[in-house]
This record gives structure tokens, C-alpha cells and sequence, in this order.
């Protein structure tokens, strides 16, 4: 630097120290503090004057971006959703810990499995039956009150809970009712959110979102449910007092979110109704391309929201899809399990392997943005069609390890599909319906897994291991058809529908006609089954004799000694 600097005069020197400086910091990431013109004008003497005479400079297309460009800017949206997100997450995290905990408390007090029965439907029977309610209550009152107010009494129930088995009260009857409030504001709290996160982001980080909050779901019941058996394990009272801490975290960080409240509609997602077609361009209920700043529906009824949803080709295709796999994924679940137990498997194996369904619904949550650049239609799909091969595999393999890696694997999938769907709806319908949307969605797919988990068993015992896992590869194959087939072959839909009186006929008429041949054929047969037969016990009746025995008459039918060697079918 000395000999750099070598000749000039003090001040001259001074400045071109500056100069060199100035070329050196952006590689540090710093030369966004400093600015040019003044280095530059400044070195040449003239202080913030223009100057002619050239100053060797690196050129500005070859100097590195500093370090700050590549930080993401915080700005009031992202402040709120990271503080909307982590409240949440830290929430459910609590809640997950309580519902795995007070089953397993239940029979450590009772040794009984319905009194364990008991409290894990109290936690369950919310998410049947309030679904819709909340989905009303959402739409109508201010999302923020709503979920700040679940929280409130969850914490209050949890804290109750807490004092009532430290004093050692009727502890099934306090179990199950703190199940049942538990699982009520859950309902609540989850439809809220839902239906308030349109109104922190903006509609190009929706999928992002979304994402985020269902990998942070899966995250809470993957390390929720180990955590409320290891604080069961330190005292009775621990899971309580921990779901009540974090309730009260989220009751200090929702009121830190900025106005306008959650909830309220912005002129820019004041939409009308937002119909698509086939592949999930959004129009309007007319025909033509969807217009943004008309009416509002906070008093439509149920019915109407329902209506409304049916008519968007895109959820109601994937909804269809998510009832059909959350059934059976549960027959699959049911599967397996029955499997391990036949083979012995030790049971921390089983749940390791339960465990790949919150590791692959994670993964599926968190890859699903990058997912989505695509058409939300076309990356459905595609996930649909990739069902097919894992069902298959499940019911070919027939072993409970790999099963439980496939539907690991299927999470992947169902993760996304789940984000699809969500973005999708934010989308398209508008703020005031979310809620109503949100809870008849939610009613539909946690039915059918209540209703899927009740049929499994059912399933397997009628149909046995082999029959219910080919049933489950059919049903997915059928799934990705009928899917395929609603997205993207809306021509043949409508032609079907105006022939749909001749090809119901001709549908009829032929499987009649195959039904008769097939009845026709099994006659046949049966006649020369029977002839055989006939002709083989007359052939082998000399031959087999008839004993008499100590203790009365012994018969031998002839046709049972010949079946054996006689070949089927020869007469």
C-alpha cells in the first residue's frame, strides 16, 4: 500500500486510499454503505462536481452483488406470518402432546382399554362434528378473536386439568372432558387458520404458506406425540401444564399481528365467485375471465357454499380424491399392522414405521412450492398416477415393512395434494366464504378417515389380507382414472352426457349378454364336472371296501378316495 502510494501528495494519497477502498469492500459485502458518485468526484478534487478524467474502476456487470442483496427484506407480511406461524406450531405442538398422553394415562389409572377408548374418542368426536360450525362461526366473526379465544380455553382446561390430578380427583371423568374442550377449540382454532392465512400473505406466497403450515402439522404430531409420553413419564401432570405454557404463548403472540384484523376483507380479495375449468384456469360463473372488487357473502347458507364448491371442476375432482385415499389409507394402516402382528414383529419396529407417514408428509409439505410452479391440475395428477405403482407394490409384497415404507412414501404425495388444494381455494373463492369452504372440506376428508378406520377391519376380515390389498391397488388405479378423466376430458364428459340414455343401454345390454354367456359356460362346466365325477365312482366302487369297526359302522365315500387321482374335466 506504502508503494502504491508512493509520490502523490498527502491529500492526493489520502484519497486514493479510498479509492482502493471503494474496490475492495463490495467483495466484503459492504459497498452498499458508500456512495460512488462521491468517491469518485472526490478523488478527482472537485469535490460533488462532475468529473472528466477517468478513474480505473471495477465495471459495475463484473463487481459481485453485495451480501445484503441476497437477505430477504422483512417486511410487516412476513413479520406477521413468521409470528402467526410460530404460534401456531408451538400450539398444536402442546395439543398433540395432550391427546397422545391422556389415553395412555387413562389406562395406567384404570388398566382398562375403553376407559383409554373413551378419552381418545372425546378427542376425535370434535373433528366429526364441529367442522361445519366453525366453518359458519369463521365467516362471521373476526378470525383472530376466534383463535385467540380457543386458545384462552385451552389453557384455562389444561390448567384445570392440571390442579384436578395433582389433587387426585375422578381422573377418567377429568380426562375425558378435557379431551373433549381440547379437541372442540382445536376444531376452531385449525378452521381459523386456515381461513386467515390469505389475509397475511399475498396471493403469489400462497403455496408457500401453505407448505410451511403443513409441514409445521406434521412436524408437531411427529414430535408431539413421543413428547406426551416421555413428560407422562416424569409426573401425571407434566403434558398438561406444558400444553398450557404453550396456549399461553399464543395468547401473548397473536394480538402482536397488524391491523386490519385477520379476517377482514381487503379490496383486493374482494372477489366474486371464481369458478375453473378442467384444467384449473379460474373463470367466473359466466364463462369469462374472473373480475376482482364484486359483493360479498357472509350470510350465503351452507347449502349455497356447498353448491358453490361443487361447481369448481378442480376441488371438487381432488376432494373426491382426498375422501376416497384418506379411506384407504386407513385400510392400509389396519393392513399392515394385522401383518406385523401375524409375523411378530416387536412393536418399537411398528412404530418406527408409523412414524415414515408425519417424515413423508413433511418432506411432501415442505418440497410442494417448488411443486406447484406448475399447474395446479397437472401436478395433482401426477401425484395421483404416482399412487398407483406404490398400491401395487403393498398389495403384491404383502409385507408389513414395506408397506409401511409405501404409505410413508404415499404421505409424500397426500402432503402436496393437500397444499394444491388449499391454495387452490384461497384463490379462487373469496375471503368470506374461506371458512365455510374450509370447515366442509375438512368435514369430508376427516369423515372419511373416521369412517375408513371403522371399515378396516371389516374389510380384512370378509375379504382377508390377500383380497383387501388387491382391493387397494384397484381403488387407487380407479382413483387416478376417474381423476384423469374429470380434469381433462371434458368433451367426452359432455358427450356422454347428451348419449348418456344410449350408452346406459348399450353398457346394459352388453354386460347382460356377457352375464348369460358367463352363466351359460359355468353350466357347462359343472355338467362335466359332475359326469366325471359320476363316471370315477362307479370305475373305483369295487375296488373300496366297507370295514366294520369296534365301534360301529365305518363309511368311505368312493368319490372321496378317487377325487384325488381323477383328472379334472376328463370324462
Amino acid at each position: 500500500m506504502m508503494k502504491l502510494l508512493h509520490g502523490y501528495p498527502p491529500r492526493k494519497g489520502i484519497k486514493a486510499a479510498v479509492c482502493l477502498v471503494w474496490g475492495i469492500l463490495p467483495w466484503m459485502g459492504f459497498g452498499v454503505f458508500l456512495r460512488s458518485e462521491w468517491v469518485r468526484n472526490d478523488v478527482n478534487g472537485r469535490g460533488r462536481q462532475e468529473s472528466t478524467l477517468p478513474v480505473p474502476s471495477t465495471p459495475l456487470d463484473r463487481r459481485p452483488r453485495p451480501l445484503n442483496k441476497y437477505i430477504p427484506r422483512i417486511t410487516k407480511r412476513r413479520r406477521d406470518f413468521a409470528i402467526f406461524s410460530g404460534a401456531s406450531g408451538i400450539s398444536q405442538l402442546g395439543s398433540m402432546n395432550v391427546a397422545a398422553a391422556g389415553p395412555l394415562l387413562a389406562l395406567a389409572i384404570t388398566r382398562s382399554p375403553i376407559a383409554a377408548g373413551f378419552v381418545t374418542a372425546a378427542s376425535v368426536l370434535p373433528g366429526l362434528l364441529l367442522q361445519l360450525p366453525a366453518g359458519l362461526l369463521v365467516d362471521r366473526v373476526d378470525r383472530r378473536t376466534v383463535m385467540w379465544t380457543s386458545q384462552l380455553v385451552r389453557m384455562a382446561t389444561a390448567v384445570v386439568a392440571c390442579l384436578c390430578l395433582t389433587c387426585s380427583f375422578d381422573s377418567v371423568t377429568v380426562l375425558v372432558v378435557a379431551a373433549l374442550i381440547d379437541g372442540c377449540c382445536s376444531v376452531f382454532y385449525e378452521v381459523a387458520e386456515i381461513a386467515a392465512v390469505p389475509e397475511l400473505v399475498s396471493e403469489k406466497s400462497l403455496n408457500l404458506a401453505f407448505g410451511s403450515n403443513e409441514a409445521k402439522l406434521n412436524v408437531s404430531m411427529l414430535l408431539g406425540r413421543p413428547l406426551g409420553g416421555a413428560l407422562l413419564a416424569v409426573a401425571p401432570m407434566m403434558p398438561w401444564l406444558v400444553a398450557a405454557s404453550t396456549s399461553l404463548v399464543s395468547l401473548f403472540a397473536l394480538p402482536l399481528l397488524r391491523r386490519p384484523k385477520i379476517g377482514r376483507v381487503s379490496g383486493k380479495r374482494k372477489s366474486e365467485y371464481r369458478a375453473t375449468d378442467s384444467g384449473g384456469r379460474v373463470r367466473d360463473n359466466r364463462g369469462r375471465p374472473a373480475r376482482r372488487g364484486v359483493g360479498r357473502a357472509p350470510d350465503m347458507p351452507l347449502r349455497s357454499v356447498l353448491d358453490r364448491l361443487l361447481q369448481d371442476a378442480f376441488s371438487k375432482a381432488v376432494l373426491a380424491v382426498c375422501v376416497l385415499a384418506n379411506f384407504f389409507f386407513q385400510v392400509i394402516v389396519l393392513l399392515q399392522i394385522f401383518l406385523a402382528d401375524q409375523r411378530g414383529l416387536p412393536s418399537y419396529l411398528v412404530g418406527l414405521l408409523l412414524a415414515c407417514s408425519g417424515i413423508g408428509g413433511f418432506v411432501g409439505a415442505v418440497g410442494s412450492p417448488f411443486l406447484l410452479r406448475k399447474p395446479p391440475s397437472v401436478s395433482v395428477v401426477f401425484c395421483v398416477l404416482a399412487w398407483v405403482p406404490l398400491a401395487w407394490i403393498i398389495a403384491f409384497k404383502n409385507d408389513p415393512v414395506i408397506g409401511l415404507a409405501m404409505w410413508g412414501v404415499c404421505s409424500i404425495i397426500g402432503a402436496h395434494i393437500n397444499v394444491a388444494l388449499r391454495a387452490h381455494q384461497a384463490k379462487t373463492f373469496p375471503s368470506e366464504l374461506l371458512g365455510r369452504v374450509t370447515g366442509i372440506t375438512r368435514f369430508l376428508s376427516v369423515g372419511a378417515v373416521g369412517l375408513g378406520a371403522l371399515s378396516g377391519g371389516w374389510i380384512i376380515h370378509l375379504l382377508g389380507t390377500r383380497g383387501a390389498a388387491v382391493l387397494i391397488g384397484v381403488a387407487f388405479t380407479s382413483i387416478a382414472a376417474v381423476l384423469v378423466g374429470v380434469l381433462y376430458f371434458a368433451d367426452l364428459r359432455s358427450a356422454f352426457r347428451d348419449r348418456a340414455f344410449i350408452v346406459v343401454a348399450t353398457t346394459l345390454s352388453g354386460v347382460s349378454l356377457i352375464l348369460s354367456r358367463l352363466s351359460d359356460f359355468f353350466v357347462a362346466v359343472e355338467k362335466r364336472w359332475a359326469r366325471a365325477r359320476e363316471v370315477a365312482a362307479r370305475a373305483s366302487a369295487p375296488s373300496v371296501p366297507c370295514a366294520d369297526t369296534a365301534g360301529g359302522d365305518a363309511e368311505v365315500r368312493p368319490e372321496h378316495a378317487v377325487a384325488a387321482r381323477v383328472p379334472m374335466g376328463k370324462g
